[in-house]
């Protein structure tokens, strides 16, 4: 006969109780340390097994049980709730054998709240508190939401209501030094507003002006630059807002700027200040992170019960490839950083209790694309950029073949002296820096494609001679004249340049889609005036069409499609990201070569050289029409020489950084 629970309790405490607490997937909770405590309050600490657990010297009569609360919080939300249509295994369970003295074994439906030992330090979700699950016991009414009551000489089956599983995937995106996709916004504006302007109904002086590449003045750098392939990809990336998986994408400024303000030359040019590297990953992990958790996902926080997981999906171009794989040195493992700080100070996202952020099972950085690491930052300390080959599920990184300026040497994610880990992926493309991360105009990108030629103009020296010559003699017959004509032939060989134009005054227009050789006389250098000194200039002057970018950001989306990231399907109609050409008879069909090249990144545990995959003849008409030339004679944009060869520096992942 069962023992009423309105019983007075007797002093002798020889009754026992058996419990065998279960999630709804009926997996137990082993390990857990459970206080059953009787009415006269005797208490026994027991550590619950795989299957029942009994538990004697108890007076008659009820019995409270109750988890300790860390623990138990920290296992039961982890339990996952049962899905739509998915029906209970417990009370089958329960009923395939019999309890402790052959009794019939009591199946009870309980919540986190009912067992925890001491009141959590943060609200429960609802449908989680104590009280909230309705009852069917005996002695409770009918469908009425109570506590559960356990009695001695009773064997439970205590089924804990799942949890639905949480992840919060983040994508964090770190633009590359002055780029800036807000700041482009004016400046497209403002170009536009000139572009338009240079029709057949304006004076031929204004329209050779524009032809001739001079844009409006006063823009900033990032105003001057197209959205690079870190801003497309920010806008690729899916905002997701309903549960079991939320995504948003969080987009970073680049290296030295800031929105509707003026670039900074420390930030820029030095990597120092707020602008710079380090300091975008410490405003990403301090404010920018968890302001957009709560801008985007608004609604649907207050319904989630609580995130199990965050995975981050890291991105970085130039040295905003640099401040990602700060940022994952930062996360990965590590409990200390400033996002710990920010989310535990945000009530409102609901991590589960004991979040381990030091855990990769409660944080995991899933993918990390980058495009042409430049760290440039060697005079003021190094960064924290060596990539660990565990660091994340799938790291890809895209590098410039074409790209040899001084302060743009390479920090590569690989170790000179081992293999490529499996999960890493390098791939070496055609292509300058910003061919690789993005920036360049497109005609696409401007209202007018027809229209488009002065924001696509190259006009640049690219080299400089000079040589000591007779006063009699003319700067054609210098030796300046003749390494600078060598020079301009060997470019133009390699197809940056239809050809080579010598022009014979300094004064005299440079000839467009040409590599021209103009001389300087500077002036005599001898006390007697018998000998001068002559100055020839290489200077590259040439349209150069703006899709190719487009390429790597493809080859980077699809790699990161494959290893689970949540990026929107490709769409080649999008003017953002099209590949065919404007004009009526492009140099080459890149739409053909990104076919052939898209899925090259999916390739685990490589170094792929894809250049070596083009002909001479392609290679020249890549060059011709769509790779930019960054290299000048300017301090910025210098070239890297080694003995006579212009060659990138390349610093491999150890040495690159800590």
């Amino acid at each position: 006969m069962a023992i009423s629970p309105y019983c007075i309790p007797c002093e002798k405490n020889n009754c026992w109780i058996e419990i065998d607490v279960r999630d709804e997937q009926n997996r137990s909770f082993k390990g857990q340390k459970a206080t059953l405590t009787d009415a006269s309050g005797t208490s026994k600490t027991v550590t619950l097994k795989d299957g029942p657990t009994l538990v004697q010297g108890f007076a008659v009569g009820p019995v409270m049980v109750k988890l300790e609360t860390t623990p138990w919080l920290k296992a039961a939300q982890s339990r996952e709730a049962l899905k739509k249509g998915e029906a209970s295994q417990v009370p089958a369970y329960t009923e395939t054998f019999w309890g402790h003295c052959d009794v019939k074994r009591e199946h009870v439906k309980v919540t986190t709240g009912d067992l925890c030992l001491t009141d959590p330090e943060q609200p429960l979700p609802e449908g989680h508190k104590a009280g909230q699950v309705q009852s069917s016991q005996e002695g409770h009414k009918a469908g009425q939401a109570q506590l559960p009551r356990f009695i001695t000489k009773h064997s439970y089956v205590i089924e804990v209501k799942g949890y639905q599983l949480t992840t919060l995937r983040i994508g964090v995106f770190f633009d590359g030094t002055s780029n800036n996709t807000f700041n482009h916004e004016k400046g497209k504006n403002a170009l536009e507003a000139a572009l338009a302007k240079c029709s057949p109904q304006e004076q031929a002086a204004l329209l050779e002006q524009c032809f001739e590449g001079t844009l409006p003045g006063g823009l900033n750098n990032s105003e001057k630059n197209d959205v690079t392939n870190i801003g497309k990809a920010s806008d690729l990336y899916l905002l997701s807002d309903k549960a079991p998986l939320l995504s948003i994408p969080v987009y970073v400024e680049g290296i030295g700027t800031a929105k509707g303000q003026d670039d900074t030359k420390a930030g820029a040019g030095a990597d120092k200040g707020e602008t710079s590297s380090t300091s975008r990953v410490e405003q990403a992990c301090r404010t920018q992170i968890v302001a957009k958790i709560k801008e985007q996902l608004s609604e649907i926080l207050p319904s989630i019960e609580c995130i199990h997981k965050v995975e981050f999906d890291v991105f970085g171009f130039s040295r905003g490839a640099s401040a990602a794989r700060q940022f994952v040195n930062r996360i990965d493992q590590k409990g200390d950083h400033p996002l710990v700080e920010a989310m535990a100070t945000a009530p409102d996202i609901p991590l589960k209790a004991g979040f381990d952020w030091s855990s990769r099972d409660d944080v995991r950085i899933q993918f990390v694309g980058l495009f042409d690491t430049v760290v440039s930052s060697y005079l003021w300390g190094k960064r924290s950029v060596t990539l660990a080959p565990d660091c994340a599920e799938r790291v890809v990184h895209i590098i410039a073949a074409d790209e040899w300026r001084y302060h743009f040497d390479l920090t590569r994610i690989k170790n000179m002296a081992s293999d490529l880990p499996a999960s890493f992926t390098e791939v070496i493309i055609p292509g300058a820096h910003s061919d690789i991360g993005g920036g360049y105009y497109s005609r696409w990108s401007l209202r007018d494609p027809n229209y488009a030629s002065p924001v696509i103009n190259e006009t640049k020296v690219i080299a400089t001679f000079k040589s000591t010559e007779s006063r009699y003699s003319t700067a054609k017959d210098s030796h300046a004249y003749s390494q600078a004509t060598a020079y301009a032939k060997m470019r133009a060989a390699q197809g940056w340049a239809k050809g080579v134009e010598l022009i014979s005054s300094y004064n005299n227009t440079t000839v467009s889609g040409y590599l021209n050789v103009r001389p300087q006389r500077l002036g005599t250098v001898s006390k007697d005036a018998s000998e001068q000194e002559v100055k020839v200039d290489v200077v590259l002057h040439r349209v150069v069409e703006g899709e190719y970018s487009r390429i790597p950001l493809h080859m980077m989306v699809e790699a990161a499609r494959d290893a689970g990231v949540p990026f929107d399907i490709w769409d080649p109609t999008d003017n953002s990201l099209r590949m065919d050409s404007a004009l009526s008879y492009p140099t080459l069909n890149l739409a053909a070569l990104d076919a052939r090249w898209v899925d090259a990144a999916k390739r685990r545990g490589e170094v792929i050289d894809l250049t070596r995959t083009l002909s001479p003849q392609e290679y020249q008409a890549l060059r011709l029409g769509y790779l930019h030339y960054s290299a000048d004679t300017g301090m910025v944009n210098k070239p890297n020489r080694v003995g006579d060869q212009e060659v990138r520096q390349v610093t491999d992942n150890q040495k690159g950084g800590y």
